[in-house]
């Protein structure tokens, strides 16, 4: 009887782990899929893919979770939510559900649904930085500033180079009107992300605070970020740091059809260092850029006086600067 007993006992547990090495398996596979769909933004696939998995299977915590972050993709966010709250229901642990839960009730306007989704995204998982991240932003539309500066700073902490993360931050603290750590965080974020559109505006707020180690300088009917020209104290040596700005310059304006490049150097009270340090730019670019001798003109002018630049609401004056700019003639 004892060996019968211990025979069934065997034969369940048998079973039961296959099943549940099948389940595993199967939410492996659907994981693999359901990214690889995401990362290819290939998302009618994946709706198709795991609609079919759906029918088949309406109690599957994944096959829900992809399609409903599908059709987030697809900004039917509305018709994502049922499937985000089934995958949250079914695996209610699960911090990644939780998040992107509320990343759809944050997309159907329902702030307070989408900040209690990412409050239970971190209380399964206190190091999710998307989850961290997105409360803050949360936070910062509804305009406690204090609490949502604390979440950036934890998302931060987890990863230093969150640019959601580093962009606000010094968002916040401009709003905040603490200058010295506003200019410190916007020298973070250019450090880290120089170029795009979200670059060029942390360029302008940093230089309104005096800081120039970046600026935007109009290409044509492009504006790069770039870092500051800087030379060698009271020689005209460009700085070694200066190099990939001039690089990234030539680069740019080497692919461009047409075009006069205009190099402006000040240098307050000492004008003949201005045309050195011109002439230093100018040798530079033509050495590095062959093109620029054959079909690129460069123009030179050099000043004793300091640089006015109108900055957002700001009016700036640099008494040493370089000002480079592209026209047609």
């Amino acid at each position: 009887m004892i060996k019968s007993t211990t025979l069934i006992l065997a034969s369940i547990l048998l079973f039961s782990g296959c099943a549940a090495v099948q389940d595993f398996g199967t939410a492996v596979r659907y994981n693999v899929q359901g990214e690889y769909y995401l990362q290819e933004k290939n998302y009618q696939q994946g709706l198709d893919t795991f609609g079919e998995v759906i029918e088949a299977d309406p109690f599957s915590s994944e096959a829900n979770y992809y399609y409903g972050r599908f059709l987030l993709a697809e900004k039917q966010a509305a018709k994502a939510l049922p499937y985000l709250e089934r995958a949250v229901g079914l695996d209610p642990q699960n911090s990644k559900y939780h998040f992107w839960h509320g990343v759809a009730f944050g997309e159907n306007n329902q702030e307070d649904k989408e900040r209690e989704s990412y409050t239970q995204a971190l209380l399964h998982d206190p190091q999710n930085a998307q989850a961290l991240t997105y409360l803050g932003n949360n936070y910062f539309r509804a305009r406690e500033y204090a609490q949502a500066l604390k979440n950036y700073q934890w998302a931060l902490a987890i990863d230093q180079n969150n640019p959601q993360a580093l962009y606000n931050r010094a968002n916040i603290l401009r709003r905040l009107d603490r200058k010295p750590e506003e200019e410190q965080a916007w020298q973070q974020y250019l450090d880290t992300y120089p170029a795009g559109s979200f670059a060029r505006r942390a360029a302008d707020y940093m230089n309104t605070l005096g800081n120039h180690s970046y600026r935007n300088y109009q290409l044509g009917l492009r504006t790069v970020t770039l870092a500051e020209i800087q030379f060698t104290p009271f020689t005209a040596e460009l700085d070694r740091q200066s190099l990939p700005s001039l690089d990234l310059i030539g680069t740019t304006v080497s692919n461009m059809d047409k075009g006069i490049l205009n190099v402006i150097v000040y240098q307050l009270n000492n004008r003949e260092l201005a045309k050195e340090r011109a002439v230093s730019i100018r040798n530079y670019l033509t050495k590095k850029f062959p093109e620029f001798r054959e079909i690129r003109q460069i123009r030179l002018s050099w000043f004793d006086v300091p640089e006015k630049r109108q900055v957002l609401d700001t009016t700036l004056l640099l008494n040493e600067s370089v000002q480079i700019f592209l026209t047609d003639y």
